[in-house]
């Protein structure tokens, strides 16, 4: 209603049309009664052109009023589901990592797609049909009441029954409606998970694996449909039985009545013309419940994402200066499994350089998360610049960090839009440089339209290596006042990283920088250490005093240099 009220002119204009069609129609039967009733006193003397003419002009200008209504309100429709579409999209913007993996991003287009198109039938032609249906109902039983009560009274006999039914069809439709709405997003996820990993399931040959989890998946969907289209096809032949029997009972009373002399003939044609107006909003009834039901449902789908936290909006400023990093007492665990993180506490100080080392597993990319609050940390246990990161403006924060993940994503645009992401404040030239710091504009300039070379969805048709430069390029773009680097080495060999290092090393003094990585080689540049094993820090320092320690820092750097040895073997 709130999305409705938007437009509601619009809608009011539509009613009174639809309220000026029903007249129009309804006046129609009365007319042809009087033109009976006419013939029935001196068939030669009746104006049949008279009523001709005027049911001609009562139809054409209801279907004139008919045509406005459904102009008003479907460009109503319209414009509602371009308004929920918009606030569905702006609310998926400020969800969670974990609510995305609670709802999946098959579940999420569905109800980006299927269910806004319903909500737009429901305000659409559900409404159209459903105050026409109301309009109809209401102003034939009136006519009907005025021609003779008793013979109302017999018509509306069956109705009851017909109120007993619709009542069931329609508690049947909202199960059936949201169980196959359900399963129509488990064939989204199958869909766009096998279409994202296509080239794992042509490297392992899973083809035919791939096509039983859908026929699965999709006969399941199958299934549910035919559920619902069982009820909704049960639900019509039932309305056309009950206006038959109205019509027959009509005929029965109706015809006693005119032999008895209580009504004219031309009553009794007029009565059969509003109960044969009647037919078809009965016949409809189904079909009109059926949006109406379907619309509700998935309204309520949507409003359960629109509840969730609006996005961070445009940040105004940043942190001032260049702001420190601390943990304090930091303990986190992804939903109900173990923490990950157990009691962390160190601090990176203003334009300080620190690595976190460990073990896979061992919390490192956690850190980078919470700092971001792309998962919110437990209150008072990380700071930036002196606050409580759970106190910062989301828009304020993350424009005062450059995030480098660790899986590096790249959208279907080209190499330069992929490193301004469209920021007013990154024109080509700086996002050059950036490149020429990351090690990747050597790398770009030889491609066949260098910097404007569009990439593939999620950045495919460039190396793993190469994407993971370019979010660094993206993130250095920017000029943050603090970098959050994960693993952003991964995918390079040790020329290239020797490379990056360096020009990270210009490019990153006088910036706090938190460097997440298992390269080693990254680590020794750093001038603290913070190493990380099970969740836990076992050891910190700077490279040379780690080393010397002998502890889990040495063993690792060991292990790292011996892999390094066999591959250049």
């Amino acid at each position: 209603m709130r999305y409705c009220a938007r437009y509601r002119r619009r809608y009011l204009a539509g009613y009174a049309c639809l309220l000026t069609g029903t007249t129009l129609s309804l006046t129609i039967p009365w007319t042809i009664k009087q033109a009976i009733e006419s013939l029935e006193r001196d068939a030669a003397t009746a104006a049949l052109g008279t009523f001709v003419a005027a049911i001609v002009a009562l139809a054409i200008f209801n279907g004139l009023a008919r045509l406005g209504s459904r102009f008003a309100i479907i460009g109503a429709a319209q414009r509602v589901e371009f308004d929920v579409r918009n606030d569905l999209y702006a609310s998926m913007q400020g969800f969670s990592p974990a609510t995305i993996a609670e709802r999946g991003t098959g579940e999420l287009m569905t109800r980006a797609s299927s269910d806004v198109s319903a909500v737009k039938q429901l305000v659409g032609f559900g409404g159209l049909s459903l105050v026409s249906t109301t309009f109809a109902y209401g102003g034939a039983i009136a006519a009907m009441l005025a021609v003779d009560p008793w013979l109302t009274l017999w018509a509306m006999s069956p109705y009851p029954v017909l109120i007993l039914l619709a009542k069931r069809f329609n508690a049947a439709v909202h199960d059936r409606t949201e169980a196959q709405q359900e399963q129509l997003g488990v064939v989204s996820s199958v869909v766009q998970e096998h279409i994202a990993g296509i080239s794992v399931v042509r490297a392992y040959a899973m083809e035919r694996r791939a096509e039983a989890v859908f026929d699965a998946a999709n006969a399941e969907f199958l299934r549910r449909s035919l559920a619902l289209g069982r009820v909704e096809a049960q639900f019509s032949p039932l309305m056309s039985l009950i206006a038959g029997v109205g019509i027959l009972v009509v005929l029965w009373a109706g015809g006693r009545a005119v032999l008895e002399g209580r009504i004219t003939l031309g009553a009794l044609v007029a009565f059969n013309g509003y109960l044969a107006y009647l037919a078809w909003p009965t016949l409809a009834l189904g079909w009109t419940l059926s949006i109406v039901r379907r619309g509700l449902t998935s309204m309520g789908r949507i409003q359960e994402l629109l509840t969730r936290t609006p996005p961070p909006p445009a940040p105004a400023e940043t942190v001032p200066g260049t702001p420190d990093i601390r943990f304090e007492g930091l303990t986190f665990a992804y939903g109900e499994r173990a923490p990950v993180l157990r009691d962390v506490s160190f601090e990176v100080r203003s334009g300080e350089t620190v690595a976190i080392v460990g073990p896979t597993g061992s919390g490192k990319s956690t850190l980078g998360h919470l700092l971001a609050r792309l998962w919110e940390p437990p209150p008072g246990t990380v700071f930036l610049g002196g606050r409580d990161v759970r106190a910062l403006d989301r828009g304020t924060l993350r424009a005062s960090i450059g995030f480098v993940p660790q899986e590096a994503f790249l959208f279907s645009r080209s190499i330069l839009e992929n490193v301004t992401l469209g920021r007013d404040d990154v024109p080509a030239e700086i996002a050059r440089q950036a490149a020429d710091a990351s090690g990747i504009a050597a790398e770009v300039d030889e491609f066949p339209q260098g910097f404007a070379t569009v990439v593939g969805e999620r950045g495919l048709t460039v190396s793993g290596g190469q994407r993971q430069r370019l979010a660094l390029a993206r993130a250095l773009a920017g000029g943050p006042s603090v970098l959050v680097l994960d693993d952003v080495f991964a995918s390079v060999d040790a020329a290239k990283e020797e490379e990056i290092v360096a020009n990270l090393a210009r490019e990153v003094a006088g910036r706090t920088v938190l460097l997440m990585t298992h390269r080693l080689r990254a680590a020794r540049a750093a001038s603290r250490v913070i190493v990380l094993v099970e969740g836990r820090i076992v050891e910190q320092g700077a490279h040379d005093e780690l080393l010397r320690a002998g502890g889990v820092y040495a063993r690792l750097w060991r292990i790292q240099q011996l892999e390094e040895e066999i591959a250049r073997a």
